[in-house]
C-alpha cells in the first residue's frame, strides 16, 4: 500500500501576528480574515502573487508551510476574484499545524 504523499498549503502573515500565533497557540485569522469568515490561505503557486498583492510594501513578513490533511475536513477550495481556487479555512490554526516557518525578508 503506497503512503499518501503530504500535500501543503500555506499562510503568509506579518511577523507581529506570527508572533502572537505562537503565544496563543492558535490563529483565528486577521481582520480581513475576520470580515471574509475565514482563513485565506494559498498553494505554493500562489505565494508570490499573494504577496505581491497584500503585502507589497511591507517589511517582516512569515510564510507558514502547514501540512493540508491536519485541517482538509476544515478547507474548502473556492474561486476568488482572480478566478483561481484558493484554500480556505473554515476554522482555526493551531501551533502544531504549521510544519515550517520561513522568512520573505
Amino acid at each position: 500500500m503506497m503512503k499518501d504523499k503530504k500535500r501543503f498549503i500555506y499562510r503568509v502573515m506579518k511577523k507581529k501576528e506570527w508572533d502572537d500565533f505562537k503565544k496563543k497557540k492558535r490563529f483565528y485569522g486577521n481582520a480581513f480574515d475576520l470580515e471574509s469568515g475565514f482563513i485565506h490561505l494559498s498553494t505554493k503557486s500562489q505565494i508570490k502573487d499573494t504577496i505581491n498583492r497584500y503585502f507589497q510594501d511591507q517589511e517582516n513578513i512569515v510564510i507558514l508551510q502547514i501540512c493540508e490533511t491536519k485541517i482538509k475536513e476544515n478547507i474548502r477550495w473556492e474561486i476568488s476574484t482572480n478566478n483561481q481556487l484558493f484554500p480556505h479555512l473554515y476554522g482555526f490554526l493551531e501551533l502544531f499545524d504549521v510544519k515550517k516557518v520561513s522568512n520573505v525578508y
